[in-house]
């Protein structure tokens, strides 16, 4: 049942008024807040002491009436406006900050957004523990009514953070927890927000719950932050398995996959190690073990090593030896830079010769490199927004030795350097379309470019297969330009786990080497894949198709298992 309407009426100084803003609707039980709000109101608009005098209520009549009587006063200026007990920052400094001045009108609602503001600044200076009144008003009438305002400031200490409290079992370091959360211990806790901090830490890898932190301030200023953490594993066993169906060199289908072993926060410090073996098609294995330090001597500064093995068949194999070093800006940017070392070993069938020529040449390859690398995601397990993009340029010189026929029948060795350059890309944006509906798009890619020319096989990019274009083969596809666009439409049941259907589009643009001649084109994929978090750990399965295929049941197929150790 809606309340009786009320008429209501305002004699301000005795005489009938309009109500400040809109006239009140309410009923008469919200008497006492309508004239709050009509002080208020009021003093707003300069008059700091105006009065209500009295309220007189109707109720004989229908509708029922209101009519209240209030003072407005005179209107009151600022005479002068003092800061005092401030010795961190100097009162002028502070005076810049307010929009309240000496000379104009007092609105007691900017005043107290000027207090606001004032301690948002010691907050962001170390000192969130300041306080500031209003320590004294003096009307003066002299020259028409004025008010002397002073405000007193007590600073408190100044806050600095002394250490960082973790549960006993943990092995993550205070240090790194703190670099992780953006703070450095022994200096001034600046910004201290712990809903931003809980959040921050949550969304790294290494914890699968962080509570919420509590601050114990002693009397010199130093903080005791202590942060209730549940890490996750200590590392992770990954192994994926892929069928691939008979095709035209192939009378039966063929088993490929490969075992990952990441050990993660060595020591406490974050660091990683991972080592991978992989089985690919046509007798081809690789072997490739890496190592980083995100904060070597610690400062903001990655450094990464690697070492890769490939060996193909008995054709050639392949050793790199990579170190990168990453600095990071802040704001989610790193600036990087890398030296590589590339040798390639003919095997018996690559030391053979054709066209009076050794197919794979013996060569050894320096590269040095620059890039940056951005990232601004919410969730780096399964993200719902943001964008990332990574960037990598580098050059170098390769020196290659071969065996020739010569006229007359003789073999010859000759030794000849070629000059490279290298781009690679990589870029991912996740826009959120629903609560658990999301669209990821994005695309990487590699180009080689040699003015010298491009003349060994083993110099060319490898595309295909479940990490890179899904519906083919493992390594399909060879060229010295390969690039692959993708969108995904997502279906996150939690934040660890989702559906998702796919298409690839692959390009590859291959030189002529020897007897193969130039080609390009164009090869697109689809599919269906689930990423399951489980209690036995992380399930993913994927089912690709390209046009090419001929039947369902020829479909790509893969399934890996993460374990927790």
């Amino acid at each position: 049942m809606s309340a009786p309407a009320v008429q209501w009426r305002l004699v301000l100084d005795g005489e009938r008024a309009d109500w400040p803003t809109t006239k009140p609707t309410a009923s008469i039980d919200s008497l006492q807040v309508v004239g709050q709000r009509l002080l208020s109101q009021l003093r707003q608009a300069g008059h700091y002491y105006a009065t209500l005098d009295s309220a007189v209520v109707d109720t004989s009549a229908q509708p029922a009436s209101v009519r209240i009587y209030a003072h407005r006063g005179p209107k009151v200026r600022i005479e002068t406006l003092r800061i005092k007990g401030t010795s961190a920052m100097p009162s002028r400094r502070l005076r810049g900050l307010m929009d309240t001045d000496q000379g104009e009108l007092l609105r007691p609602d900017r005043l107290e957004a000027d207090i606001q503001a004032l301690l948002d600044r010691y907050e962001d200076a170390g000192y969130p523990l300041a306080q500031i009144r209003v320590a004294e008003t003096r009307l003066s009438t002299d020259d028409g009514p004025a008010l002397q305002v002073t405000l007193r400031v007590s600073e408190g200490p100044k806050l600095w953070l002394k250490r960082i409290d973790v549960p006993n079992d943990a092995r993550t370091s205070p240090e790194l927890l703190a670099r992780l959360a953006g703070l450095e211990i022994g200096q001034p806790l600046r910004s201290y927000d712990p809903a931003a901090l809980r959040r921050r830490l949550q969304n790294k890898p290494l914890f699968r719950k962080v509570g919420a932190p509590k601050l114990r301030v002693g009397a010199d200023g130093g903080a005791v932050l202590r942060v209730p953490i549940e890490e996750s594993s200590p590392g992770a066993f990954d192994f994926v398995l892929g069928y691939l169906p008979p095709s035209r060199t192939r009378d039966s289908g063929q088993l490929v996959g490969n075992g990952h072993l990441l050990l993660k926060n060595i020591f406490g410090g974050g660091r990683t190690a991972e080592f991978t073996l992989d089985r690919r098609p046509g007798r081809t294995s690789v072997f490739d073990v890496a190592v980083s330090d995100p904060y070597l001597l610690g400062l903001p500064l990655r450094a990464e090593g690697q070492f890769r093995g490939e060996q193909r068949d008995s054709t050639y194999n392949e050793q790199t030896y990579s170190f990168e070093i990453g600095y990071r800006l802040g704001g989610g940017v790193e600036i990087t830079g890398s030296l590589n070392r590339e040798v390639v070993r003919p095997g018996p069938a690559g030391a053979r010769l054709r066209n009076d020529r050794q197919r794979i040449p013996r060569s050894t390859t320096f590269f040095y490199g620059v890039g940056v690398r951005y990232q601004a995601i919410d969730r780096p397990q399964n993200p719902r927004q943001g964008v990332s993009v990574d960037l990598q340029l580098s050059q170098g010189r390769k020196r290659r030795r071969v065996r020739r026929v010569v006229p007359g029948g003789d073999t010859t060795r000759t030794t000849s350097s070629v000059r490279q350059e290298r781009l690679h890309a990589r870029v991912r944006a996740y826009l959120p379309l629903a609560v658990r509906q999301v669209i990821a798009v994005g695309g990487e890619g590699a180009i080689l470019l040699s003015p010298d020319g491009i003349r060994d096989r083993s110099d060319l990019f490898r595309l295909g297969g479940a990490a890179s274009l899904r519906g083919y083969n493992e390594d399909r596809f060879l060229g010295n330009v390969v690039a692959r666009g993708l969108a995904e439409y997502r279906f996150q049941f939690d934040p660890g786990s989702y559906a998702y259907a796919f298409v690839d589009l692959g390009y590859v643009a291959r030189p002529a080497l020897g007897s193969t001649s130039a080609a390009h084109g164009w090869h697109p994929g689809y599919g269906v894949g689930v990423r399951l978090r489980t209690a036995i750990g992380r399930i993913t399965t994927t089912y690709a198709l390209n046009p090419n295929v001929q039947s369902p049941s020829n479909g790509r197929v893969h399934l890996g298992l993460s374990v927790g150790l």
